[in-house]
C-alpha cells in the first residue's frame, strides 16, 4: 500500500509538472503549481529528484533562467533548481552536461546579477558540492559518485567565491533585511561556515576587509554585514520553527549557524568600534 500510494504521489506530480511547464512565465497559477513542486521535492527521495529532472524540469527551468524571465518568475525557477539538484550526483551531472559553454556563462551572469532570486540555488549547489566532497566514498560504493573536480559551477565559485561572499554581504541591507530576504544573509553565513570548516575564516575576513580598504568609495561591506549579523542574532532568538527549518534545509546543526555568527562577530567588530556616548 505504501509502494502503490508513492507511486500515485508520483504520477500526481508528473501531471502537475506537465501543467506547470505548460503556463507562461507570468502566469499567477505557475507560483502555485511550482510551490507544490517545491514542497514534494523537499521531501523526496533521490529517485523522486531524477524522475523529474528527466521529465523535463530540469532543462525547463534552465531554460527559463537563460531566456531571463521576470523577477518572480526567476526566483521561482531557482528556488526549485536548487532543490532539484540539491545533494543528488545524477541530476547535478546532468546540470553540468546542459551547461555547455554558451549557456553557462549566460547563466551563471544572471545568477550573479540577481542575487536576491538566486541566492537560495547559489546554497544549494554550496551545500551539494560539500556534501559530494565529505562523502566521496560512500557515494562511489553506492554508484552515486560525483566529478566534483570536473563541475563548471564548482570551478566558477572556486575563482569567484569572494567578490560572491561580498556582494551577498550586501546586498541587503539592515534597514531594509526581512523575513523575505533574510535568505541572502544565511546563503552568505553557509560559505563563511564552511570557510571555518577549511580553516580559512580569519583568512577571508581579512581579504574583505584588504578590498574594503582599496575601495573606500564601495558601500562598507563589513560594516553592513556586522549589522546583519547582531539582527539575525536577535532575529531567531525566539523563532524556534525558523531555527529548525534552517537546520533542515542545510544539514547543518544550528548551534554551528549561531558559533559561525558568533566568530564572525568578533572578528569584524575590532573594524566598526561603537562610538562614544555623548558627554
Amino acid at each position: 500500500e505504501g509502494a502503490a500510494g508513492a507511486e500515485a504521489e508520483r504520477g500526481l506530480m508528473t501531471r502537475i509538472l506537465q501543467v506547470f511547464m505548460g503556463e507562461a512565465p507570468d502566469s499567477a497559477y505557475r507560483f502555485w503549481l511550482a510551490s507544490c513542486l517545491e514542497s514534494f521535492l523537499r521531501g523526496a527521495d533521490y529517485r523522486a529528484q531524477v524522475i523529474l529532472a528527466r521529465a523535463g524540469l530540469l532543462e525547463h527551468l534552465v531554460r527559463g533562467v537563460h531566456s531571463g524571465q521576470c523577477s518572480g518568475s526567476l526566483q521561482t525557477n531557482f528556488d526549485l533548481l536548487g532543490e532539484l539538484v540539491k545533494c543528488n550526483a545524477t541530476v547535478f551531472a546532468m546540470l553540468n552536461r546542459l551547461l555547455d559553454h554558451k549557456t553557462y556563462s549566460a547563466f551563471m551572469q544572471v545568477v550573479v546579477s540577481n542575487l536576491v532570486d538566486s541566492n537560495v540555488f547559489i546554497r544549494a549547489i554550496v551545500l551539494s558540492l560539500e556534501f559530494f566532497s565529505a562523502k566521496s566514498h560512500a557515494l562511489q560504493e553506492a554508484g552515486q559518485g560525483y566529478d566534483v573536480e570536473g563541475c563548471k559551477i564548482r570551478a566558477f565559485l572556486r575563482v569567484n567565491a569572494l567578490r560572491l561572499v561580498r556582494d551577498l554581504m550586501t546586498v541587503v541591507t539592515v534597514e531594509d533585511v526581512n523575513q523575505e530576504n533574510i535568505c541572502c544573509l544565511n546563503t552568505a553565513l553557509s560559505l563563511f561556515i564552511f570557510s571555518d570548516a577549511r580553516g580559512a575564516l580569519e583568512r577571508d575576513v581579512a581579504a574583505l576587509r584588504r578590498w574594503e580598504l582599496r575601495n573606500p568609495h564601495a558601500r562598507s561591506v563589513t560594516g553592513n554585514f556586522l549589522a546583519l549579523l547582531r539582527f539575525w542574532t536577535e532575529y531567531y532568538v525566539y523563532r524556534g520553527k525558523d531555527c529548525l527549518s534552517l537546520e533542515f534545509s542545510s544539514s547543518i546543526h544550528f548551534s554551528r549557524w549561531r558559533a559561525t555568527v558568533a566568530a564572525l562577530t568578533a572578528l569584524l567588530a575590532p573594524f566598526h568600534p561603537d562610538p562614544l556616548p555623548a558627554a
